[in-house]
């Protein structure tokens, strides 16, 4: 989540997806929030969705809306998370907005309270800047140790993985939640101004049929991977 660019396309997504998903389970949102720089350059390209209403609005009618509103208030960056948790969107599911510490040392404090934090969510969202962790961990990544120590029986996860590069992302993502036993996972994949990934696991049946109706729902938009 970043304040500067809420409100944007891929917002809209994040959103419509995780209210999708939600219904009848208790959702958990875990927002990675880091110190960083905005690229000023990248705005336009992330709102111009929102003049587009013909083409974009009939996914999902209230998101839409509601974010336009948002965004057309120009809060301060800190108040966006309040306004799209004061919305009810995602029906009063509880925001985790504590910032990533940069040191390990305190990081692993961080990890510890968010897990005891999430304790009676049986869906928890984790949004990272850049994705999983690769051959480094930055506040702008979600730790594979913190992924495992989220895992329980009866609770699907649901994280957000940004287009490295890499000749084989979706195989990168499989090949590390396997490392640490997951071996249900599904790969949505958005191809919207930034191309992401969103991956979900240690689902059931009922979830994996909600991604299949969402993705037919959102046509070229979306593509799915089940690797």
């Amino acid at each position: 989540m970043q304040g500067q660019r809420f409100g944007g396309i891929g917002d809209l997504i994040k959103l419509a997806f995780l209210r999708h998903l939600m219904e009848g389970r208790r959702l958990a949102v875990c927002w990675y929030f880091s110190e960083q720089k905005e690229r000023r350059s990248l705005q336009e390209k992330h709102f111009s969705y929102l003049q587009r209403p013909d083409e974009f609005r009939h996914l999902a009618p209230e998101i839409f809306d509601t974010l336009k509103a948002i965004v057309d208030r120009r809060l301060p960056d800190s108040n966006y998370v309040a306004a799209l948790q004061a919305s009810g969107l995602l029906a009063g599911a509880p925001f985790h907005c504590e910032k990533v510490p940069k040191k390990l040392r305190l990081r692993r404090d961080w990890a510890t309270g968010l897990v005891d934090w999430v304790d009676d969510a049986n869906l928890i969202f984790l949004d990272p800047e850049n994705g999983i962790q690769g051959k480094r961990l930055t506040p702008k990544h979600v730790a594979l140790s913190e992924i495992a120590a989220l895992r329980s029986r009866d609770r699907a996860l649901i994280t957000v993985q940004r287009q490295s590069g890499r000749r084989l992302e979706a195989k990168f993502i499989a090949d590390q939640l396997k490392s640490i036993g997951c071996d249900r996972l599904e790969l949505v994949r958005f191809r919207l101004v930034a191309s992401r990934f969103y991956v979900v696991f240690d689902h059931d049946d009922v979830l994996s049929e909600r991604i299949s109706s969402f993705a037919r729902k959102w046509g070229d938009w979306v593509r799915t991977y089940h690797p």
